[in-house]
């Protein structure tokens, strides 16, 4: 069934997931060229751009004339099992937990799906890929529609992360999606299983490195000012 409720919540984890996201397309253009032509084989969970193979699972697709989603797990046409489609079932469970009724419907209307610039339906697919273990999304047309695939992290591995990598990535996603901060750091530390301290208008993130970074947020929910911990 296609429901049609607000998306507001939803646009607001997909401003969440922004930064992080930006960061696995980085990624994944650094090992295939996006532009380039694809094959995919569904049966098993493999994507193929410019000769290079991916392992994938399927996210969902997008029917352009209706402008709707489907989830994979919902799709009559895919068994259940196929390991490019297993993962999905669980985001039954998140949308639940997360009260995002677009995560536990079998499908929805994207009108009022926030655009980042790829389209509502890389929206969708930037939030939903890394909730089953996706590093990056891949969009492949195929004339009706379009099929969002995540791409699994054996084939592009989250990238290492610091507080520079942070910054700019949190500078980007502002451009798109301004007065996001605090979700976006403690998303995008969550994804990189970073440890985030502070309650108040400061956030200290600490690295793998051993480096940390006070960002300051202010009351309009933008990043202020990136300083090395203990600075005042």
């Amino acid at each position: 069934m296609i429901e049609s409720q607000s998306h507001d919540r939803f646009n607001d984890a997909v401003a969440a997931h922004l930064p992080i996201a930006m960061e696995a397309q980085d990624a994944l253009a650094a090992v295939a060229d996006l532009g380039a032509a694809y094959t995919a084989d569904i049966e098993q969970a493999r994507l193929v751009i410019a000769g290079i193979p991916l392992w994938v699972t399927l996210l969902g697709t997008v029917a352009k004339e209706s402008n709707t989603w489907l989830w994979a797990w919902a799709n009559p046409g895919f068994r259940p099992d196929l390991a490019a489609i297993a993962p999905t079932a669980g985001l039954r469970a998140v949308g639940e937990s997360w009260q995002l009724w677009e995560l536990a419907s079998e499908g929805f209307s994207l009108a009022g799906i926030a655009d980042t610039g790829l389209g509502a339906g890389s929206s969708v697919a930037l939030v939903a890929a890394p909730l089953v273990g996706a590093t990056a999304m891949y969009a492949a047309d195929y004339g009706a529609g379009v099929a969002y695939f995540g791409i699994r992290r054996e084939s592009v591995p989250r990238p290492a992360t610091s507080p520079a990598q942070l910054e700019r990535f949190l500078r980007r996603a502002a451009d798109v999606f301004p007065g996001h901060a605090r979700a976006q750091i403690l998303t995008y530390a969550q994804v990189h299983d970073l440890r985030v301290l502070g309650q108040g208008s400061a956030l200290q993130i600490h690295f793998p490195s051993g480096q940390s970074v006070t960002v300051d947020v202010d009351g309009a929910g933008r990043a202020t000012a990136f300083r090395p911990a203990g600075q005042p």
